[in-house]
């Protein structure tokens, strides 16, 4: 994905947690309440943001990397869907695997 498609997609995501909040506001708010509506728009966007590029990055691309036991070139096996628990929540992606039929060893780019 280019970098403009990805910017628009992104800026997508941030205007709809905007709206979002903006939603959940009532007309007079207490500073706790607005701090809850901020972290908890700020924790989904987090996750959204980390979803869409770890999506971005885990498309294959060119030659396969080099298994780090034996450093020849892995070999792509297709998509493989995984939950991942990151430091912006848990999220469900799509990502590439490598294979290297000399070590028997995967690969799930980004790492």
């Amino acid at each position: 994905m280019n970098k403009e498609r990805l910017k628009a997609q992104l800026m997508e995501q941030a205007e709809a947690a905007i709206d979002e909040l903006l939603a959940g506001r009532k007309e007079q708010n207490t500073l706790s309440e607005i701090e809850n509506l901020v972290a908890a728009t700020g924790d989904s966007l987090q996750q959204q943001l980390t979803e869409t590029l770890l999506k971005v990055e885990s498309q294959p691309r060119g030659p396969g990397p080099s298994c780090e036991q034996c450093g020849r070139e892995m070999h792509y096996k297709g998509q493989k869907k995984r939950q991942m628990v990151t430091k912006t929540g848990e999220v469900a992606v799509e990502r590439a695997y490598y294979y290297c039929k000399e070590c028997q060893c995967g690969y799930f780019p980004p790492g």
